[in-house]
């Protein structure tokens, strides 16, 4: 049986009518396995998105398009020299994917490609909700939608006065350097996000609240993680200290985020099925959270 393509999985998702031509213009390696592309919107293309929503792709010679989240705020997009930007993860199987990931990377700056916007991910909630807490959890490319809230959320009034943000990111340890010190550089996006928290004397941070990092060792090891297992340590990231568990996030790190005032708190969530899953089941559940629904909005990637 073939695995279900991203057509197939958003087929009843909210979908823009316009299909909008865009360029190639850069491309950026994170790590071994990411590409990070800025897509130019050429003059007279106009195209308008909420944070975390996606993009259907189509490159040339493939039928069928690719699904991949926009990573920049909207008001990228709406700038004199708009653009998209996107998290592209090599995926041989995945033919959209294949042909943003041939080698190399020059070999398709400049290519035309389409690109449809869609989905129901986004940021803010649906009013009338007016959340004063967000509580954002990421695994692994997960964190893409959520960088592009967290952007939009840093560009808006609401980023500084009204909203205490956390952030729970888990992603599978980098590589060491060759002194043995974890690197932040394979890390997709702490770079931006930690800005986004970090102080410096002239101006306060463009977001009020936390980031927390999860290293896991991957290849399920870190699912018997406990949370008093292994000390805080931090990792430095452009001058920025950031507070990092070698360990997953769990259910109790949520609840440890959402604080006192559950009822004014909201949850984003995107990872891998099993996290997203269990993430969820645990905030609904009576016996858990007793989150409502219109509190906990979640996207899996696969």
């Amino acid at each position: 049986m073939s695995k279900e393509g991203h057509l197939e999985r958003t087929a009843n998702a909210p979908r823009d009518p316009s299909l909008n031509r865009v360029i190639i213009q850069k491309i950026d390696q994170v790590g071994s396995s990411i590409r990070v592309l800025r897509l130019q919107i050429p003059d007279g293309e106009t195209i308008t998105f909420l944070p975390g929503q996606w993009v259907d792709v189509y490159v040339p010679a493939v039928s069928k398009a690719g699904g991949f989240t926009i990573t920049s705020a909207p008001s990228s997009a709406a700038a004199r020299s708009g653009y998209l930007e996107l998290a592209i993860q090599q995926s041989p199987d995945n033919a959209p994917a294949a042909w943003l990931w041939q080698q190399p990377a020059d070999k398709i700056l400049g290519s035309e490609l389409r690109v449809r916007v869609g989905g129901s991910f986004v940021w803010p909630p649906a009013p009338p909700f007016e959340p004063r807490r967000a509580v954002f959890v990421a695994g692994g490319v997960g964190i893409n939608p959520l960088m592009s809230m967290l952007s939009a959320l840093a560009k808006s009034s609401l980023g500084r006065a009204d909203v205490e943000v956390c952030v729970l990111y888990s992603v599978k340890m980098p590589s060491p350097t060759l002194t043995g010190a974890i690197s932040a550089d394979g890390i997709l996006f702490l770079d931006r996000i930690a800005a986004l928290f970090g102080s410096t004397a002239q101006q306060p941070p463009p977001l009020r609240g936390v980031l927390e990092l999860y290293l896991t060792r991957g290849g399920g090891e870190e699912q018997t993680a406990a949370p008093g297992n292994g000390r805080q340590e931090v990792l430095t990231c452009n001058g920025i200290d950031v507070p990092f568990s070698r360990r997953r996030i769990t259910v109790q790190d949520i609840e440890s985020a959402l604080g006192h005032d559950k009822e004014s708190a909201v949850v984003y969530i995107c990872g891998v099925p099993v996290m997203t899953d269990e993430f969820v089941r645990e905030l609904y559940s009576p016996g858990g959270l007793g989150l409502k629904t219109h509190q906990v909005l979640f996207e899996k990637w696969w």
